[in-house]
């Protein structure tokens, strides 16, 4: 269903539940953020890092390098129930990413398109498929131009990151970063996340972190112990 989160013409009343609504949001997947600085992706970090929301770059090519020490992530799913996806990407990209999810049975979330990533074909999909969606408006502009700024913000995560060594043996690395190291990545990729993920994810390496975590022991500090 599409939806349009910003200023209503309609009530005072629509217009405050709208700008609650966003908020709310703690965290918002930037869609498409890599480290070209010219990418309006990329410079979304820098337009609107400071509003208190965890924005996380997701850019399957360039993961595990950071952004202003936010670790970039080559997918969305570290959570089963992401909050808001914010699409910097092309309208077949959107639409073929979309569609591989729903196949995998992921739960969409609240999908923001930017301007450029919409399309007749895109809209009728994401209202075909039951996906609450905004299109028309650049949402770096909205939280700026509204003065919005996350009710509930979490606290910066230092992060992580497994690579496969390069000297020949294949081994594993694990690397423990405090929060808002900048690191560019230069080894073969096999996780990223924040303390966050860590946490939620269900893939196999944060499981098997969780795992060796020791009595008394917190997560933060078996992974530091572990790198």
């Amino acid at each position: 269903m599409r939806q349009e989160p910003t200023r209503s013409t309609e009530s005072i009343s629509s217009e405050v539940v709208e700008i609650d609504w966003l908020r709310n949001v703690s965290t918002v997947h930037i869609i498409g953020a890599g480290l070209n600085p010219e990418r309006p992706a990329h410079r979304a970090f820098h337009d609107a890092g400071d509003k208190g929301f965890r924005m996380v770059p997701v850019h399957p090519k360039d993961a595990g390098s950071t952004i202003l020490g936010r670790p970039i992530r080559s997918h969305p799913w570290a959570s089963e129930d992401p909050e808001l996806f914010v699409f910097f990407l092309s309208a077949t990209s959107v639409l073929q990413e979309l569609r591989k999810w729903l196949i995998e049975g992921r739960n969409i979330p609240f999908i923001w398109l930017q301007p450029g990533a919409e399309s007749p074909e895109l809209e009728e999909f994401l209202s075909d498929s039951g996906i609450d969606y905004s299109v028309g408006r650049c949402w770096v502009v909205t939280v700026n131009e509204e003065s919005l700024t996350c009710a509930h913000p979490l606290p910066e995560q230092a992060w992580c990151l497994q690579t496969t060594s390069t000297d020949g043996s294949d081994c594993s690395t694990w690397q423990h970063f405090p929060a808002g190291s900048d690191h560019t990545r230069d080894a073969p990729l096999e996780w990223v996340g924040d303390l966050i993920d860590l946490q939620e994810s269900d893939e196999v390496i944060p499981r098997y972190i969780r795992s060796l975590i020791k009595e008394g022991e917190t997560l933060e500090e078996a992974s530091i112990r572990l790198s």
